[in-house]
């Protein structure tokens, strides 16, 4: 049986990202086990390559039939208190969500990173968080700019507004009218209010984590793959790590010191932590798994809800590059309790495929949650996926934000710009009652093994990413995130797994060399 030093679980964003940097050391052998397939960037399917995953403007459940080996099929959600469970989309296959997901390159803010830090969550902070996003990315529109980076993997793009849809357009004149003002590029730190929406995308195509990180360390002879590998849990000697089991019983085992790096995400990461007897005591009981650590996994959870105002417009208003849906969003501060900056977002939707409808209109998205919700397994099984009691609005402080977001949507609704397009009057949740019914999620899951101080009884893990209770066990995805950011998750999740190896630089091959020369003298 081949040993490797790093035994790497999840190939999505984080996964990704963490094999290639690991197999930059030709020393340092890495396998990376990805449950979906192992496939070559070039061979990605057509669907997931253009704007809108090639489903056009069907505006209906997601055409997940399509490619089924590419996505989660069993994990639910119940999105809020009375509505029925459904289908919670996840990514599945090398790149993960960053295949299947929108497209939005939008950063955190720095209050988020300055609250990370207050929960505990030390060396995350703005600055750290900042550097690591300028790292990964190479921005199309703003590469002079201190706080951009121009030399990394992810492509940041802005499409023109020429190339916008009609409610993009309607949207910036409504709000700059309101006064929410204009900032040409959303990720400066400092930016508020509207501004085009950035995406990941080069010549009009989605460039996932498989392409910017799998792709260019593929050659590498230190770096094994193995697709279609499902891992059950984590194997221990004692309370060491020392490799894991997969579906069908294969073992695969790290050398002595080596380490297994949980970054199967925000569902599956946290499952194989409570099938490995790292959980709630409760829960891991119910699964008839011997106990190893009392830890609040599953816990905490955490997405961005959203709300919608409907809008019936003309066709030619729906139509932009790429049948784009959203290329403008306004950022705003609430000033309600339990708001920071930016707290709030109002998104142009051109053509309205979350809800499945064939109207236009805007969404409105709580960046800042103050609901939590939690995670249940149904057994111990591994092909049984987990469902989420998401708990949105259950704070009254969110769903007094949402109300009011609402409220801001349909003044702007009222502008010329939106009069002018639309052939019919705007429709939107009358009370409470329908906000609940009808408030969704945006498949931005997170918070599920939250880092923290290790004296935290909210904490799964500490700022270095080790699980809490046992040895050379981490976890680096969306799930350590302490709280959800005020944005779509994606360059967030990449910017973390770079802070991982800021807060653990001997994992790099130059502090590794230098390491072994100090000894050596």
């Amino acid at each position: 049986m081949t040993h490797w030093n790093y035994i790497v679980v999840g190939g999505g964003s984080a996964g990704a990202l963490i094999a290639s940097r690991l197999t930059e050391d030709p020393a340092c052998r890495v396998l990376l086990l990805e449950a979906g397939p192992d496939y070559r960037a070039a061979d990605t399917p057509k669907e997931f390559k253009d704007r809108t995953k090639g489903l056009g403007l069907a505006l209906e459940a997601p055409k997940n039939h399509l490619n089924p080996e590419f996505y989660w099929h069993g994990i639910t959600a119940t999105r809020a208190q009375g509505q029925d469970p459904f289908q919670y989309r996840r990514g599945r296959g090398l790149g993960g969500s960053s295949t299947i997901n929108g497209l939005y390159a939008i950063r955190g803010v720095p209050d988020d990173f300055a609250e990370w830090e207050r929960l505990g969550a030390e060396g995350w902070g703005p600055e750290a968080m900042l550097q690591a996003y300028c790292r990964i990315e190479d921005d199309h529109d703003f590469p002079e700019k201190p706080y951009h980076g121009s030399d990394g993997p992810t492509p940041v793009y802005r499409e023109p507004e020429s190339g916008w849809g009609g409610v993009d357009k309607a949207l910036r004149a409504a709000a700059q009218d309101a006064g929410y003002g204009w900032d040409p590029d959303h990720n400066d730190p400092s930016s508020t209010g509207a501004s085009p929406m950035a995406m990941n995308i080069h010549n009009g195509d989605r460039v996932s984590t498989n392409h910017a990180y799998i792709e260019p360390a593929r050659g590498r002879a230190n770096l094994a793959i193995l697709g279609g590998t499902l891992v059950d849990r984590v194997l221990f000697d004692g309370r060491t790590a020392v490799g894991v089991l997969d579906a069908d019983g294969r073992e695969y085992r790290v050398t002595d010191g080596g380490e297994v790096i949980l970054s199967a995400g925000s569902a599956a990461s946290p499952a194989i932590l409570m099938r490995s007897g790292i959980g709630p005591a409760d829960d891991v009981a119910a699964l008839g798994t011997q106990q190893l650590a009392d830890l609040p996994v599953g816990q905490g959870a955490q997405d961005h809800a959203v709300v919608f105002v409907e809008l019936p417009v003309e066709p030619s208003a729906q139509t932009c590059i790429g049948n784009r849906p959203t290329n403008v969003v306004v950022r705003y501060s609430s000033g309600l309790a339990g708001g920071r900056t930016n707290d709030m977002m109002i998104l142009a939707t051109n053509h309205n495929y979350w809800f499945g409808k064939e109207t236009a209109g805007l969404a409105v998205s709580l960046q800042q949650p103050l609901s939590r919700g939690r995670m249940r397994l149904r057994s111990a099984v591994p092909r049984d996926e987990p469902h989420f009691d998401l708990d949105f609005l259950s704070d009254p402080r969110d769903l007094a934000r949402a109300r009011d977001g609402l409220k801001r949507a349909r003044a702007l609704m009222g502008h010329a710009a939106f009069r002018q397009i639309a052939t019919g009057e705007p429709t939107w949740p009358q009370d409470d009652a329908e906000i609940m019914a009808t408030v969704k999620d945006t498949m931005h899951l997170c918070s599920t093994a939250r880092m923290g101080r290790p004296e935290d009884p909210d904490a799964v893990v500490d700022p270095q990413c080790r699980v809490l209770g046992v040895e050379n066990l981490r976890v680096v995805d969306a799930s350590i995130m302490p709280t959800v950011v005020s944005a779509n998750t994606y360059l967030t999740v990449l910017a973390l797994a770079e802070v991982f190896f800021d807060k653990n630089p001997e994992l790099t091959a130059g502090s590794r060399d230098a390491a072994l020369s100090a000894g050596g003298a």
